[in-house]
């Protein structure tokens, strides 16, 4: 972790009462800064309004802590397990949508706060922030595509035209499945389903660009 938010007020908070007040800011923020609303971030969270001012002073400094957060959990979470071993760019990515499904239980509103953090900042650009979207998106692109073994593909296939179908597919369909109001006791049977439609999908990707 970061040695600013090592050293923020919240770490002295319990860990189950901070993570709830992390994501419940995650998933009000999601809406788009101008939207969200801290009545509803401390309903969520359970706390009150002036203990949430007491952590960040203000709406913008939580929403730096919650942004800044997110990044970290991106990097440490994501980005730093993927396996660059594995050559086969079906089995990287079925990790990867794996890894982004565990997460996303986790931090049940992440990607959704991100997605929209990097419209909003389109609007409202920060140097920082942008710089950290650009880094993760070239980290990313480069796991991926990392020696990957391009032998495995049909004769006429273009590697890096199937590569993008597979990312594409195998991602979207992840995001898809993410349901930010699940309640935990339902994610044992929700991922089981999800594991099954997903070894359907990656057998339909073999066949169409694999020997």
């Amino acid at each position: 972790m970061s040695e600013d938010l090592e050293a923020h007020k919240i770490m002295a908070m319990e860990p189950e009462k901070r993570d709830r007040v992390i994501n419940a800011a995650m998933k009000e923020f999601a809406k788009g800064y101008k939207d969200a609303c801290t009545d509803t971030i401390v309903r969520e969270a359970g706390i009150s309004k002036g203990l949430l001012f007491h952590y960040f002073g203000t709406k913008d400094g939580l929403y730096s802590f919650i942004l800044k957060s997110a990044c970290e959990v991106i990097y440490n979470e994501y980005l730093a397990l993927i396996d660059l071993k594995q050559s086969d760019i079906i089995e990287k990515v079925w990790q990867m949508t794996l890894l982004k499904m565990d997460l996303s239980y986790k931090h049940p509103a992440l990607f959704e706060f991100l997605a929209k953090a990097y419209v909003d900042l389109q609007e409202n650009p920060n140097e920082e922030f942008t710089a950290f979207f650009e880094k993760t998106r070239s980290i990313a692109i480069d796991k991926v595509l990392a020696d990957i073994d391009t032998s495995l593909f049909k004769d006429g296939v273009d590697p890096q035209k199937a590569a993008n179908i597979i990312l594409w597919t195998l991602s979207s369909y992840s995001t898809s499945q993410i349901n930010t109001s699940m309640r935990m006791e339902d994610y044992q049977k929700e991922y089981d389903r999800y594991l099954e439609e997903m070894k359907d999908y990656i057998e339909i990707l073999k066949k169409a660009f694999y020997k």
